[in-house]
């Protein structure tokens, strides 16, 4: 047997640094979708307030409002939560009781995560037929509000959007977290607010 072809398990020493490679490539390029979902979120989140301030102003000082920006601003803001909810996912900053997390052992912040990850498996899983079925009850509403298209996109599909998102993120967060045995897959990443696990 060669020296780089150990048996570890099933998979053999060679075969296991390819798969945690792979598992590491594919980790980078849903970090660098995150990143433009994150800066795409943020410049709408931008785009919708600067909307509402004018809507507000048109209002309010000319006694003028434009048919259409409070329709607009609620899509935006909608597409914004969704997408927001995933990113939120892939950094780990949702709810996480981390003080009580982080004096767990070993094995019992695995099961935790563990848990967590199946959780969120099974309502992307329930979303996405959910979601499909509530977007094809709206597309053929006509639209009001004055946007060029109806509520089914802007109230079912972004649902659509971020149950396929998430449930992406969550299976190769499953499968990373077994084969790399890492934990700062399912930590918080350590951001301005400073949260991660010691």
């Amino acid at each position: 047997m060669q020296e780089d072809e150990c048996d570890v398990g099933t998979f053999t020493c060679t075969e296991r640094s390819i798969m945690k490679a792979g598992i590491r490539k594919i980790g980078a390029i849903l970090d660098c979708f995150n990143n433009a979902l994150e800066l795409l979120a943020g410049l709408s989140a931008f785009v919708m307030m600067a909307m509402l301030c004018f809507q507000v102003m048109m209002r309010y000082v000319f006694s003028n409002p434009i048919y259409g920006i409070d329709e607009a601003v609620i899509a935006i803001m909608v597409w914004v939560c969704a997408v927001g909810w995933a990113t939120v996912y892939w950094q780990n900053g949702h709810a996480i009781l981390e003080f009580i997390v982080k004096r767990m052992s070993q094995n019992a912040r695995r099961v935790i995560f563990h848990l967590t990850n199946a959780i969120v498996l099974l309502i992307s899983v329930l979303f996405v037929p959910a979601s499909c079925k509530l977007f094809k009850m709206q597309e053929h509403l006509r639209p009001i509000g004055g946007l060029p298209f109806g509520k089914a996109y802007y109230y079912a599909l972004p649902v659509v959007v971020m149950s396929i998102i998430v449930l992406i993120y969550c299976v190769y967060k499953t499968i990373a977290y077994i084969v790399l045995d890492d934990e700062s897959i399912v930590v918080p990443e350590a951001r301005e607010e400073g949260n991660i696990l010691d």
